[in-house]
């Protein structure tokens, strides 16, 4: 009976210590867990990320942290949240221009890619994605790019790139989802001003983004009050897909024909942009782009494109108009396009997009 008695105890003994360890055991887990994912998110990115911001937008589960080896100015890495989704995260400044610094911008609208629009509210910034789908309702690489302007420090420049893909995101087009989507653009950007002693001047909080352009948004080129405003007839041309210009520091102009063809692509790069434009030109060779060294050229029926610059203070924009077509295509702007009509619709462009930017007059060839 003692034996038994002894026994019973010690189960109930057990049962006491289990119900106070495990539940310990399981809080400490717990805690240590959450001590452990602030730790990943407080060092991801060189210390550049938010984590209030990735909490926000992403969720409290667990996190998981990978990080690119890079060019001593450009930090690049991507914050996987169990649960909540994923982004990934570019930051530079100009001097890395011509190395990997093409991966820092959003699609900028001129091939197949859904045009960037301006983010707006101060921040100089594009705001994009790349269409999914045959009815092009559904979104992937949504990004947010912005540029910095420093007033301090060793760097011009800084640029911040965050593709976004949250798991529990709502449609993209419905503008109460949108601004998630730039939330830790925006804060990594404020952080990263500060902690590289760029000491920049940010933009407001962002309450409300544009829809990125779709293909099919053309317009009539009477009716243009964005990008491709102020531009008078041109032979061969009907329709325009533009977006608004609210700081982008890239903008784009698309002209249509009849048919809905392409015939002629606008440009305008600053900052950043305009660096990166000039060193791709260098880079493939292109001997009838702008890569600098002349500040305005008309296009020649043997070039495809022309191009102007102008001095802004965030450096020189350049300005370009690129006639689409083959040598084969006889009816292509590239082959029969009116000159000097496209000498005036590259004045117009470039003057009205330098104006809205602060820069000088835009040079003469």
């Amino acid at each position: 009976m003692a034996v038994k008695r002894r026994l019973v105890l010690r189960i109930a003994g057990a049962a006491v210590v289990l119900a106070v360890l495990v539940p310990g055991y399981l809080w400490l887990h717990g805690d240590f867990r959450r001590w452990d994912d602030e730790a990943k998110l407080d060092a991801a990115c060189d210390g550049l990320l938010d984590r209030a911001a990735i909490r926000e937008v992403l969720g409290d589960g667990d996190v998981g942290v990978r990080e690119w080896d890079g060019p001593a100015h450009q930090v690049r890495c991507e914050v996987v949240v169990e649960g909540g989704g994923r982004v990934e995260v570019r930051v530079a400044d100009e001097t890395v221009i011509g190395s990997s610094v093409s991966d820092l911008y959003v699609y900028r609208g001129t091939g197949r890619a859904t045009p960037s629009v301006p983010v707006g509210g101060g921040w100089s910034g594009l705001f994009g994605a790349r269409p999914r789908g045959v009815d092009g309702e559904d979104f992937d690489d949504v990004t947010t790019a912005l540029t910095l302007r420093c007033t301090a420090g060793d760097a011009k420049s800084l640029m911040v790139a965050v593709e976004t893909d949250p798991a529990e995101a709502g449609p993209l087009d419905d503008p109460a989802n949108r601004p998630a989507y730039a939330r830790i653009a925006e804060t990594t950007a404020r952080k990263a001003s500060d902690v590289r002693g760029c000491d920049a001047e940010p933009g407001r909080k962002v309450r409300s983004l544009r829809l990125p352009v779709s293909q099919d948004e053309y317009k009539p080129l009477a009716e243009a009050d964005g990008t491709c405003a102020g531009i008078e007839p041109v032979s061969g041309v009907r329709s325009a897909l533009e977006t608004a210009r609210d700081g982008a520091p890239y903008e784009v102009c698309l002209l249509n024909g009849p048919d809905g063809s392409r015939r002629y692509e606008l440009a305008a790069a600053f900052g950043p942009y305009a660096l990166l434009e000039f060193e791709e030109n260098r880079t493939y060779g292109a001997q009838d782009r702008p890569v600098g060294d002349v500040p305005a050229r008309n296009r020649k029926r043997a070039d495809q494109s022309g191009w102007t610059t102008a001095k802004c203070p965030d450096g020189t924009a350049v300005f370009t108009l690129l006639a689409v077509g083959r040598h084969e295509d006889k009816g292509s702007a590239f082959v029969s396009g009116d000159l000097a009509q496209e000498r005036a619709v590259l004045k117009v462009f470039a003057e009205r997009s330098a104006g809205a930017h602060g820069c000088q007059a835009p040079a003469t060839p």
